[in-house]
C-alpha cells in the first residue's frame, strides 16, 4: 500500500507520527512524503542548507521514507500564497504517488502553515474523484490528521479540538522517532516545553493508556472508505 504525507515543514512528519510511519514501512508499505517547505528558512537556529538537507535525508531514511516530493514555499507564509498553487502543488504528489491512506496536519494546529496546508489538502485529496483519467475516485481510502506538540496542543480550546479516534502501537518504534528527532537538533526543547523529549514521551504514553497500551500515537480519521 502507498502512503502519502503532506506536511508543512521537515520534523513535522516525525513529530506527528513518526512512529507509525516506522511501523508502517516495517509491515511492508511505502512511505511517501510531500514537504510544502522544504528550507525551513524561518527555522531558528537552523543549520546551513547542505548540512540541513543531510539531516532531512537521514531522518527519511530511518523513519522509512522512500522517495518525497518537495517544494520552497515561504516559511510562516503559507496563507499569502494563491490557494490554487499549493492545492496543484499537492495534487501533483497524489498523481506521483498514488496513496491509497494520507496523513496530514489538523485543522486547529496555531502554526498557520500547518492550518493551510491541512485545507489545501483537503481541496487535493478530492483530486481522483474530479479526475479519474489516471487514478480511480476511490484511490485515497483513509485520511488520518496527526498532532503535533506546541502547536496542536497550543490552540484554541474552542472550536475544533483534536479529539482522536485512531491509534497505532509504537512502543517497538518510539526509540527510532526520539533518535531521528535528535537529528533536527532545535526540535526539541528543554523541559518542561511541550515539545521536550520527557513530554513526547509523556504524550505516547497518554496515547497508549487511552487505549490500553503501552506507547501510541493518535489520529482523527475524517476518511475511512471500506470496499
Amino acid at each position: 500500500m502507498n502512503i502519502l504525507l503532506i506536511i508543512a515543514h521537515p520534523d513535522d512528519e516525525v513529530l506527528g507520527c513518526g512512529g507509525t510511519l516506522r511501523k508502517l514501512a516495517d509491515e511492508g508499505h511505502d512511505i511517501y512524503t510531500c514537504v510544502l517547505c522544504a528550507p525551513a528558512d524561518a527555522r531558528h537556529e537552523r543549520p546551513d542548507m547542505q548540512t540541513f538537507q543531510q539531516v532531512v535525508q537521514q531522518a527519511e531514511k530511518d523513519i522509512g521514507i522512500k522517495d518525497s516530493l518537495k517544494y520552497e514555499f515561504k516559511n510562516i507564509q503559507f496563507n499569502t500564497v494563491p490557494h490554487l498553487d499549493m492545492v496543484k502543488a499537492i495534487e501533483a504528489a497524489i498523481v506521483k504517488f498514488k496513496p491509497e491512506w494520507v496523513f496530514t496536519h489538523h485543522p486547529s494546529d496555531v502554526n498557520i502553515d500547518h492550518r493551510v496546508c491541512f485545507e489545501a489538502s483537503m481541496a487535493a485529496i478530492r483530486l481522483p474523484q474530479r479526475y479519474s483519467k489516471d487514478i480511480p475516485p476511490t484511490l485515497i481510502k483513509k485520511i488520518f490528521l496527526f498532532e503535533v506538540l506546541s502547536s496542536t496542543d497550543w490552540a484554541p480550546s474552542i472550536g475544533l479540538a483534536f479529539q482522536p479516534n485512531c491509534y497505532f502501537d509504537i512502543n517497538a518504534t518510539f526509540d527510532i522517532k526520539m533518535q531521528v528527532l535528535d537529528y533536527y537538533g532545535n526540535a526539541l526543547k528543554p523541559f518542561p516545553h511541550s515539545r521536550s523529549r520527557e513530554n513526547i514521551k509523556a504524550l505516547a504514553t497518554l496515547r497508549g493508556a487511552e487505549v490500553g497500551i503501552a506507547m501510541a500515537e493518535a489520529f482523527c480519521v475524517i476518511r475511512d472508505l471500506n470496499l
